[in-house]
């Protein structure tokens, strides 16, 4: 359970939100602020970075504090969140919201420390009859608004004074009210707040793991190791908070613990492992010496037809609305003398049993039940062992499967005798997902699932693919195989992760073979077994995989390099791009590259517009193979969504010319040529059909794209041996290997063929005009500069002159010059500040300086409030190329602000024609930029 390398992000959000909460300390909430907001931009998904940028915000902007705990405690029921979201609503006159919120808080968790004086004031407030909570040691908590009755009940039964652990590992509610009307917080889920999380493992013959209260994380978890013999168990309480366990969930609290093989001397393997509240661990039971055993020998195998009935094996434990949707889809699908075999692995929720029970009795089903957890692999052991002389079908428990499923794999399974396994495609099976490999795709319904399985049946029919392990989220086996076999190792691989693989890879020495059938599709929600722990589990599991079949990984691998499915895939794209085609009579082609930024947003643009007057906008973008090959990817939009749609060219020119002649485009929009093979200029040419060209840089002219020389400065664009020598000597920016010369006659004959040329600036298309005089662009400004609103610049903080720099700022951008004027900044003690509204190369650097802070990338329209948020009282560009429109210009003006720039481009166009800023000679020192950018600010009376 060994922790992976931090990523780069979660590095630089960990730092960021250390400083925020040391800002937090001192009394500097703004700061505080700024600094989590920036980890919180780095890491949106982190929900701790999230509830701590909360309650940094809770008193100073309750709307935002309310929106990020609201977010939290959705996501991860956290009993801070909800408690911070009570505190926000009480704050915003909220009262009712205000109560929901401490109900919830109340109602799965052990009532937090100082928590008092705000409840009773939600309560007051709302008119509750008071508010009650469990502690973990098993004592309520009541605090009623009056002295009436309070009857305390534990699932109906009265109850008096604090509850025994052992009653109250055994209840499900526990209700207080007062004449009828229950206190907030009432009823209290008693199970969710004993609730026990932990994964355990092998450590040098003991076991080590780690377990918290996620109801209660603030009692230290009492555990018991017991084993099969009946020894008197060990009792531990884990008590070692000193351990780095990530992906636990929010303000997680893991304790560690250890076991020494000396403590276990005298037992006998297997241990359970099992917290207060019952349940095993993850991991647990688990046996030191199991890894050294070889897998169970099979008993005699049952005489079976040469092609036996199949039936559905549905291993289930928790989530009834999930489950019963499921076997719905199973029985309604399910024919002849198949029989759904259900395995309750000792479900907690009386609703889902008793639906069973129904099912069963109705003999819908046939019903076997655990009464403790076992896990997957020993429930799916059990109901294939009550399938003697069958085939079978491993099914998880919150899968949809489509009509005639089960019969196609059947077939499929039968197309070789030594066929072991058959897995259909998913939008969540691991090697099998589509669309993209390893990559979960959307939770698909029941019509979604029926509409892809119908689509991939006829796009791949029964064609069978080998693969090298089956996938256990739908796995259908062969008697033959699973005789030869034998059972999945519930005693190495716990409550489950790991098993199939382990099945199939011993199947797989023995002769027998799996294989995908991509004519069948099964939607799979995937990682609702486990909870937060599941990882740790599954990188448990995987570790002993490696450890029994070495190779495994790299078997895996070479299957994914190889990519047999691919064609499977495009296949299927192809059938759902059709599917999707909409009723319009023509297409727009929009050619741009895969980098985002001003371009992507031109192309949404383009996309909006082709729509609006009813026609398809088709994007085709450059998307390297995993061999190295260039390729083409068809996208039905900027958003894409049909990654499969690659082509490889010019190899595969003919098939993607048939795909975008059957759309009936009426012209092509060539917006970007990066990345893409050379071969995408005849394409263009063959399609046949109008072209224009939008220039957003210098690709055309110049492989290093932005007209930048040696010291990330403005080349002053030089003569063509100026030009191929500075690409001798610093390199180009597009991959491919062509001079300066042969582009520039290759774009010369290009544009000439175009129906028009659109330059966004007047300096653009002057400075296209140099190297080709024949063009003649047509100026098409990306906005209208007149219809911004007037400047309303925010008044900057006493003392600090505020600069806002907006974007991604890297070399071209200007981030050399945004570091020396920096560092100038510093060493002249300068009350000068730089913002940047989004991110560097180099933020550490920047940081250095302490006259940087950098909030971290932001989302398309979030651009101007971020920027009005800074309190700046001047925008700075400080890019060395001569841009062509520039769009953080736009945002900066309709965030209030006066701009400098320097003098050339598109900026300087526009800020000439507007007057909002000032122009600054190109090659100007630090200092003279700083001494400018000051000067500015206090002439504008915004110091």
């Amino acid at each position: 359970m060994a922790a992976s390398a931090e990523p780069k992000a979660a590095s630089l959000a960990r730092s960021a939100r250390n400083k925020g909460q040391a800002a937090l300390r001192d009394g500097d909430r703004v700061a505080a602020i700024r600094w989590l907001e920036r980890a919180h931009r780095l890491v949106p998904a982190d929900a701790n970075i999230a509830l701590s940028l909360a309650a940094a915000c809770l008193g100073r902007d309750d709307r935002r504090a309310a929106a990020l705990f609201r977010h939290v405690a959705a996501e991860s029921d956290a009993r801070e969140a909800w408690l911070g979201l009570a505190g926000a609503c009480f704050r915003l006159g909220d009262h009712a919201g205000a109560a929901a919120a401490l109900a919830n808080a109340l109602q799965r968790h052990a009532p937090a420390a100082g928590m008092q004086e705000l409840a009773d004031a939600i309560v007051a407030a709302s008119g509750s009859s008071g508010w009650c909570g469990l502690l973990g040691s098993g004592v309520p908590m009541v605090h009623p608004t009056g002295d009436g009755g309070v009857e305390t009940r534990l699932d109906g039964q009265r109850v008096i004074g604090k509850i025994a652990p052992r009653r109250l590992s055994k209840s499900r509610l526990l209700t207080v009210t007062v004449a009828g009307r229950h206190l907030l917080g009432s009823p209290i889920d008693v199970a969710a707040i004993g609730r026990v999380a932990g994964c355990v493992e092998i450590w040098e013959g003991g076991i080590k793991g780690w377990a918290w209260h996620p109801g209660d994380p603030e009692t230290n978890p009492a555990l018991t190791v017991s084993d099969a013999a009946g020894h008197a168990p060990i009792r531990i309480v884990a008590r070692d908070e000193d351990i780095a366990i990530a992906g636990n969930g929010v303000l997680a609290r893991p304790r560690g613990f250890r076991v020494t093989a000396a403590h276990l001397a005298g037992m006998t393997g297997p241990f359970r492992v099992v917290g207060s509240d019952g349940h095993d661990l993850l991991g647990s039971p688990l046996d030191p010496n199991a890894e050294q055993r070889p897998a169970a020998i099979p008993g005699a195998a049952v005489r079976v037809d040469l092609r036996p009935p199949a039936d559905v094996v549905i291993p289930v434990h928790g989530h009834p609305a999930i489950v019963l949707a499921c076997l719905e889809s199973v029985l309604a699908s399910v024919q002849g003398n198949s029989r759904v075999m259900v395995v309750d692995d000792a479900s907690p929720e009386p609703e889902l049993t008793a639906a069973l029970d129904r099912m069963a009795g109705a003999k819908r089903i046939h019903l076997l039940r655990h009464d403790r957890p076992m896990g997957f692999p020993a429930s799916a052991n059990a109901g294939m062992e009550a399938c003697p002389g069958r085939d079978v079908v491993l099914l998880n428990s919150d899968t949809m499967v489509p009509a005639g499923w089960l019969e196609r794999l059947r077939e499929a399974a039968y197309h070789a005798p030594d066929i072991g396994t058959v897995t259909p495609f998913s939008n969540n099976a691991s090697i099998l997902t589509y669309p993209t490999p390893g990559e979960p795709g959307p939770e698909p319904d029941k019509e979604t699932t029926v509409r892809l399985d119908r689509l991939t049946a006829r796009a791949n029919g029964q064609a069978v693919t080998e693969i090298p392990v089956g996938v256990g989220f739908c796995l259908y086996i062969k008697r033959a195989c699973l005789d030869a076999v034998g059972m999945l190792r519930a005693d190495i691989f716990a409550q489950g992760y790991g098993e199939e693989n382990d099945f199939c890879l011993r199947a797989r020495g023995l002769g027998w073979r799996h294989v995908a059938l991509p004519g069948v599709f099964v939607g799979h929600r995937g990682g609702a077994s486990f909870g937060s722990a599941a990882n740790h589990l599954r990188m448990r599991n995987d570790a002993i995989l490696n450890r029994l079949h070495p190779g495994y990984a790299d078997l895996v691998q070479a299957f994914l390099t190889a990519d047999p499915l691919a064609e499977a895939r495009r296949r299927l794209d192809l059938a759902c791009w059709r599917a999707a085609r909409p009723r319009v009579q023509g297409s727009v082609v929009l050619i741009t590259h895969a980098d985002g930024g001003g371009v992507e947003q031109r192309v949404i643009a383009a996309a909006e517009s082709c729509r609006a007057a009813g026609l398809r906008p088709v994007v085709l973008r450059p998307m390297p193979s995993a061999d190295g090959q260039e390729t083409v990817v068809v996208g039905d939009g900027p958003e894409g969504g049909f990654p499969n749609l690659r082509y490889r060219l010019p190899a595969e020119m003919p098939v993607l010319l048939r795909l975008l002649r059957s759309t009936h485009p009426e012209r092509i929009e060539v917006h970007h040529v990066l990345d893409h093979p050379p071969a995408i200029l005849d394409l263009v040419r063959r399609l046949d059909v109008p072209y224009e060209v939008h220039l957003h840089d210098y690709a055309w002219i110049c492989p290093r794209i932005s007209l930048v020389s040696a010291g990330n400065r403005y080349c002053g664009e030089p003569d063509l041996p100026g030009c191929e020598a500075c690409i001798a000597s610093q390199g180009r920016l597009v991959r491919e290997e062509i001079g300066v010369r042969a582009l520039r006659e290759r774009s010369a004959a290009f544009l000439a063929g175009a129906r028009r040329t659109i330059a966004p600036s007047r300096d653009v298309a002057t400075r296209m005009r140099r190297y080709f005089p024949a063009l003649h662009p047509v100026v098409v400004p990306h906005s209208d500069d007149s219809a911004l609103p007037a400047p309303t610049v925010p008044r900057a903080r006493v003392g600090i002159c505020r600069v806002c720099v907006a974007g991604a700022i890297g070399p071209h951008k200007g981030y050399d010059i945004l570091l020396a004027c920096a560092r100038d900044a510093a060493q002249r003690a300068l009350d000068l500040q730089f913002i940047v509204v989004g991110d560097t190369t180099d933020d550490d650097t920047l940081f250095a300086t302490g006259h940087v802070f950098i909030t971290g990338t932001y989302l398309p329209g979030e651009g101007v409030d971020l920027i009005r948020s800074q309190t700046a009282s001047l925008g700075f560009l400080p890019s060395i190329w001569p841009e062509t429109w520039s769009l953080t210009l736009t945002e900066l003006w309709r965030a209030g602000l006066p701009v400098a720039a320097f003098d050339f481009g598109a900026p300087a166009e526009r800020i000439r024609a507007t007057g909002r800023g000032f122009l600054l000679p190109i090659g100007l020192p630090p200092a003279a930029i700083n001494n400018a950018l000051l000067a500015a600010i206090r002439r504008s009376g915004h110091e």
